[in-house]
């Protein structure tokens, strides 16, 4: 081999390794990282497959917020989770084996679109350390931008070699992963627009091959919404609105700009934003001139695959950039490899600053979320743990901060291992997971709790230490709220209730509870159950009240005399009007509750 012809060699190599490599380097910590937030609720989606109907309900049904993405999160977390546990380094290295696939795919696209080798190299480079990247390099869940990303540009590829070749095999190649692309995100719906955009500014001739990938998107579309309606209300709440212009301003200065500038050097945001922004600008400006559509395509591919998220006014989100981002990536490329005399200079003076600026801000950004995930780590497996070691006992934790509770036990992680009765310690500040004040020192008493203190490199059994403190600042007095199948909360429930079943209890004709009583004026008597159409008579301390049951599973609110007031502690008798029987049960039925609450 020539030295010419190793120079050749080493340089394809160092073109297609280094913006990898770089990516490791910048975004090594993500490998460390741990689950945390909506990994869990996929990582518990092992639960729900029992067989093939389960698994194809698993992998098709609509979930959070509607969302069907058999590919990206349902097939990734059962699979990687049935071979290799709850071990999240699997995890992590697909997710940086896609995006060095990526990284690749978006150098050779801007090779095509520009014919520089440089353009794809800037175009990689500058991509991978946008901070948009730092999300999707930490959070397995965000892998669904990662892998979408493989399928858009995948497609467009084969669209570049269809255009030079004039091979069908390109034009299916084009087609199968623009299919595939809809089990990654529902964002791939776009891609038809791309392809018609670039085809019409830059390949006239091939524009019509695009217009038959719009029927697939529009059957997407249609069955998309009638799976999943749009929400009227929350953060996932469409308005199309005058909000758009302000949230598509917002997305472009978070493309130029991390968020995390303010913890650099005082937070001239806007003075870089205009700066970056208007280099790109007149660098289209300038190619126009030219005829040169090229710089206009890139600007559309931002614009175009933001589009879908413009109207989510009240959840505007850094990593809904990753896709828009591979449009400024090229542009911002193009023009570092085609920039001459002063404009040269002035281009690399911008890349440099912004380099700087985003690496900064990726570092920042995944330091914070690996370093939380470790903690949500030490705090689960704690637990698990915890749970081996007692087995039939719930588990009380303390010390829970915001941070461990908004990214790990709201998200239900322990039901993983199993590990169902876990509850937050009274006066937690998050209501809805503590275990109340007489259940708690009831089951201290009984010996149906422990109690471990969260912080540190490990849990810290303190349960005796908790119990003296339950004594002194407790109450006794039944909680207003019951949970019926709760076994913590059986003391407070007649003998006659049936055993608790998954997350109900079945009465007979009759059954009583006790339960704390009203504080306000405004209290109501809140009965959550289900069972067929009965009659039931509810006394609370002596007082009849009537009610009828017409719907199942039923909600229903009754008012309370005023004379039950300020009471601590009410007896409530539920009676039925008939009972049923249901084949080889012997049982009595009549009405199953999940909770019975005073508020």
């Amino acid at each position: 081999m020539t030295a010419r012809a190793r120079a050749r060699t080493f340089a394809t190599a160092a073109y297609c390794l280094i913006p990898p490599l770089l990516c490791l380097v910048l975004y090594k910590r993500g490998l460390t990282a741990w689950f945390q937030a909506d990994d869990f609720a996929w990582l518990s989606l092992r639960l729900q497959v029992h067989d093939g109907r389960s698994l194809l309900h698993a992998l098709f049904a609509p979930m959070a917020q509607g969302t069907i993405r058999p590919l990206s999160e349902r097939a990734f977390f059962l699979t990687l989770e049935s071979i290799f546990g709850v071990n999240a380094l699997p995890f992590r290295i697909c997710v940086f084996l896609t995006q060095c696939a990526n990284l690749t795919l978006l150098s050779a696209v801007t090779r095509r679109l520009t014919g520089s080798r440089l353009a794809g190299f800037c175009a990689a480079v500058l991509w991978m350390v946008n901070n948009a990247q730092a999300w999707p390099m930490v959070w397995s869940s965000v892998y669904n931008q990662i892998l979408c990303g493989f399928f858009l540009m995948g497609a467009f590829w084969f669209l570049l070699r269809y255009i030079e070749t004039g091979r069908r095999r390109d034009y299916l190649g084009q087609w199968v992963l623009f299919l595939l692309g809809f089990g990654a995100l529902e964002i791939n719906v776009v891609y038809p627009a791309l392809a018609a955009l670039y085809t019409f500014l830059c390949a006239r001739n091939f524009f019509r091959t695009t217009l038959p990938l719009f029927v697939p998107s529009a059957l997407f579309a249609v069955v998309d919404r009638l799976v999943a309606p749009p929400q009227p209300t929350g953060p996932y709440a469409l308005h199309f609105d005058g909000a758009i212009p302000a949230t598509l301003l917002t997305y472009c200065s978070r493309a130029l700009v991390p968020i995390q500038v303010d913890q650099i050097k005082g937070g001239p945001d806007v003075v870089l934003a205009c700066l970056f922004g208007a280099a790109l600008v007149i660098f289209t400006i300038l190619r126009l001139r030219q005829n040169d559509r090229l710089p206009l395509f890139c600007l559309g591919w931002f614009v175009i695959v933001l589009a879908p998220v413009l109207p989510l006014r009240d959840h505007v989100s850094t990593y809904y950039l990753v896709l828009p981002a591979i449009g400024l990536a090229i542009l911002a490329g193009y023009a570092l490899a085609g920039a001459q005399h002063v404009w040269k200079a002035v281009g690399l003076v911008l890349a440099a600053v912004y380099l700087l600026i985003m690496v900064t801000g990726d570092r920042l950004e995944v330091a914070w979320w690996q370093r939380r995930s470790l903690a949500i780590q030490r705090m689960v497996l704690g637990v698990a743990r915890a749970h081996q070691l007692h087995p039939t006992q719930a588990i009380l934790l303390d010390n829970v901060d915001e941070q461990l509770f908004s990214a790990a036990i709201y998200h239900h992680p322990f039901l993983i291992f199993g590990a169902p009765a876990v509850y937050l310690t009274p006066g937690s500040g998050f209501s809805e997971f503590e275990l109340p004040d007489g259940p708690t020192v009831h089951g201290l008493n009984h010996n149906q709790v422990v109690v471990y203190r969260v912080g540190g490199p490990r849990l810290k059994a303190i349960t005796s230490v908790y119990e003296k403190t339950a004594a002194q600042k407790l109450s006794t007095d039944p909680p207003r709220r019951i949970d019926i199948a709760n076994p913590l909360s059986a003391y407070l429930l007649g003998p006659e209730w049936y055993a608790p079943e998954e997350g109900f209890r079945w009465m007979p004709h009759r059954a009583t509870l006790r339960i704390g009583g009203p504080r306000t004026p405004s209290d109501r008597l809140y009965l959550n159950g289900f069972g067929p159409p009965n009659d039931l008579r509810v006394t609370v301390d002596g007082t009849p009240l009537a009610l009828k049951i017409v719907d199942n599973p039923f909600f229903c609110i009754l008012d309370l005399p005023n004379q039950l007031l300020g009471r601590k502690q009410l007896e409530i008798s539920i009676e039925a009007a008939h009972t049923f029987r249901v084949d080889n049960d012997g049982r009595d039925l009549s009405v199953a509750f999940r909770s019975i609450e005073v508020r």
